[in-house]
């Protein structure tokens, strides 16, 4: 059995590292509240006009200051003391609690006061933040943010009302013994005190953390304020007008200008202001024919509503400029996010390095102001960059090496594409103390700012997308986010115009060997075939036609498209013109045959859908039978009277996307000399156009064709009248004279 070796004695464990820090703080909380709360303390024991009123040492000034003058009409450690609580920790509360108490107790002691009536207004004082505090944070879920306008209410009902009522219950208790005050009054007035002193000074001190960094950005803004509501206080109540006058302007502009803080800050000066000129007995307040406590009153509430009218209209003032930037930081964003999306859809279409940089370039210099942009791309042996598209101004070391910048030519371009990591340059010394052996290429082009951002695919970058600014940029995070989005939107067209130009040679190569150049030999009929694909940006489509003899002397027509473009739509055209054919020799009509294909199409199709205008000519009967699933109704000009007419039955839903749809077909009596016209949606329907104001023209056009005009010139500017380039689509029309 193993012998478990004896355990080492236990012993003190080690102290943190952070003991002696905490205890040092909480000695810094403690010096600050006992400094800021016995200097307020002293500061309302002298403003309470004891000396005026004749008042003998030993009295609280709270009672006893109602003699001929007005006293002080707020408490100002009130304020102090409920912030400090709401701004630490509750393990931190006692140390302000032993604040207060040693703070009080030493100002009462040097006033020469009863040291047990001293003790008392301690502990009051200490009650009082301990009740509103805890209520504060309990309502508030913490620390409150007087920015909003509950969590305001909640301060002014916990710290402002609840906490000083607490705290003058045993106040007013105190001064019933020691100085046979009149208990009720006693309460009042502490109440109202103390509660002022919660608002006016705990107020900014609770905005300050939360807002600090808006008065430093306004530094001098903010000293004008503090300093002309000082002025304008005095100046208000220096003369026997409604001060609110004079004042409601500098607090608009606080509120406006430094939000809920200077609001808060505004006002408190003015509290300060209002008691002691009222004090000193001047203003409206001190000139009204009444008892000094309701003069005192008077002025605690021009105060109290100033305050919180000021608090209020800071808090509108920020939430409509709150609301503003998010609008505008929407509407930058909403920018950013649409002009990405325009460069995505030019980029779809950008199928070459040139065409790509010549999107890019557009979009981005519109949006973000560039000067100048240039794409180079890596060599095959990755020795060398190749300016693929330069525009603007670019620094002469791009011209200079315009067939090609060598990685071993140190800049900004080369360093990003060596290290795949993007190169900011944001001032032109910046440049020159980086490289400065291209430096004076930079100084000859007057760049200011310059970003270069890799391209990079995977582990392996392909090459570099280069902005250029006249003027010196921040490139802030919005601006480097949008240069990254474009870059990896550039590398991606990169990599699709790679593929594109591998899949576009080996679709042509398919849809030339299957689509002949020319219609067959049909008798009894003459054929004219039109075949326009789209743009090379575009690239080929899946647009078909065929024409073919059956038994019996019939013949089978037919014009389709597959949904797509590119090497997919080719091979689905190819095989979906196969299917037809077979089932054509097969001597199925047309609704069976569009009802079979709609089967062979949904299991065979890359794109899974197609539509197809389906015709077979019996010459026997002059019958044309006829079936549509999905495509544009063909055209039939009628030689005796010149109208067209269009064949609009035998509707079907398109090919391949129910697999047990049903397909109707219809028929017509034809004459010789008639003129059919089966085309694709290439013809007529064209982004911006409406599609039946461009079938009424195909209408017109082909009722205009002559007996004797050639059918495949006639097709050939029916395509271009109606199709011009560029397009977005194959266009394919078929035109059959019956003799």
């Amino acid at each position: 059995m193993p012998v478990t070796p004896p355990s080492a004695p236990a012993g003190p464990r080690p102290r943190p590292r952070h003991f002696l820090a905490d205890w040092w703080s909480i000695a810094g909380l403690f010096s600050v509240v006992a400094v800021l709360y016995g200097g307020g303390a002293e500061l309302a024991w002298h403003s309470s006009g004891l000396a005026a009123a004749g008042v003998p040492a030993g009295a609280d000034s709270l009672w006893q200051a109602f003699g001929p003058a007005v006293g002080f009409a707020f408490f100002p450690p009130a304020g102090i003391t409920v912030a400090a609580m709401l701004l630490t920790k509750r393990s931190r509360w006692p140390a302000v609690v032993a604040a207060i108490v040693t703070a009080e107790l030493v100002v009462d002691a040097h006033h020469g006061m009863d040291m047990l009536a001293a003790a008392g207004l301690a502990a009051a004082n200490a009650i009082e933040p301990l009740v509103g505090a805890s209520l504060v944070r309990a309502w508030c879920g913490g620390t409150p943010d007087l920015r909003r306008r509950t969590d305001l209410a909640r301060y002014v009902a916990g710290a402002c009302v609840l906490g000083p009522l607490v705290g003058g219950l045993l106040g007013a208790a105190v001064g019933v013994v020691y100085a046979g005050i009149w208990w009720p009054g006693g309460v009042a007035r502490w109440v109202a005190a103390d509660g002022l002193g919660a608002l006016v000074v705990g107020a900014p001190a609770l905005l300050w953390p939360r807002q600090r960094q808006l008065l430093a950005a306004r530094r001098v803004e903010t000293t004008l304020v503090v300093v002309l509501a000082a002025a304008l206080s005095v100046a208000a109540f220096s003369v026997r007008s409604p001060p609110a006058l004079l004042l409601l302007p500098v607090l608009a502009w606080a509120a406006f200008r430094l939000e809920v803080i200077g609001a808060a800050l505004a006002s408190a000066v003015l509290a300060v202001a209002a008691n002691y000129m009222t004090a000193a007995g001047r203003g409206a307040f001190a000139a009204a024919p009444l008892p000094g406590s309701a003069r005192l009153a008077a002025t605690q509430g021009f105060i109290a509503v100033v305050m919180l009218v000021s608090l209020l209209i800071g808090q509108e003032a920020a939430g409509r400029i709150s609301a503003i930037r998010q609008r505008q930081a929407e509407q930058r964003e909403r920018t950013r996010l649409e002009s990405l999306a325009r460069l995505g859809e030019s980029l779809a279409a950008a199928l070459t390095p040139e065409e790509i940089g010549r999107a890019t370039s557009v979009e981005v210099r519109t949006y973000a102001g560039v000067h100048a942009l240039a794409l180079g791309l890596l060599s095959d042996d990755g020795n060398t960059l190749h300016w693929m598209h330069v525009v603007g101004e670019l620094p002469p070391i791009v011209t200079q090496f315009a067939d090609g910048l060598p990685l071993t030519q140190w800049c900004a371009a080369t360093d990003a594409m060596s290290t795949g990591v993007p190169v900011l340059i944001r001032e032109e010394a910046e440049y020159q103390r980086r490289y400065p052996e291209t430096a004076q290429w930079t100084m000859a082009a007057g760049i200011a700012s310059m970003g270069v951002w890799p391209l990079t695919i995977g582990q392996s970058r392909i090459g570099v997308l280069e902005l250029v600014w006249s003027r010196s940029q921040p490139l802030d995070a919005t601006q480097r986010s949008f240069a990254s989005a474009v870059a990896s939107m550039v590398t991606q067209a990169l990599i699709r115009a790679r593929a594109y130009a591998d899949e576009h040679t080996r679709a042509a190569v398919l849809q030339a060997a299957v689509l002949p150049a020319s219609p067959p030999e049909i008798a009894g009929l003459d054929l004219a075939v039109c075949y326009q694909p789209a743009d090379v940006t575009h690239g080929l489509g899946g647009d078909w036609w065929d024409a073919m003899s059956l038994p019996k002397n019939r013949t089978y027509l037919a014009v389709g498209d597959v949904v797509g473009h590119g090497l997919a739509a080719v091979e689905d055209m190819a095989q979906l013109r196969a299917a037809g054919r077979g089932l054509a020799v097969q001597g199925l009509p047309p609704s069976q045959l569009l009802a079979e294909l709609n089967i062979f199409t949904g299991h065979a199709s890359h794109g899974k859908f197609a539509t197809m205008t389906v015709a077979i000519f019996d010459p026997r009967s002059g019958v044309l039978h006829y079936g549509s699933a999905g495509h544009p109704p063909s055209l039939l000009r009628r030689c005796g009277s010149g109208k067209v007419v269009r064949l609009g039955g035998g509707r079907g839903p398109v090919l391949g996307p129910r697999r047990h749809a049903a397909y109707d077909q219809d028929q017509v009596l034809v004459e010789a000399g008639d003129i059919l016209v089966m085309y694709t949606d290439g013809l007529i329907d064209r982004r911006g156009h409406d599609i039946e104001k461009a079938l009424a023209q195909a209408e017109q056009l082909v009722a205009g064709w002559g007996a004797h005009s050639s059918l495949r010139e006639a097709c050939q500017r029916l395509t271009t009248a109606l199709a011009p380039p560029p397009r977005d689509d194959d266009v394919c029309v078929l035109a059959v004279t019956f003799r």
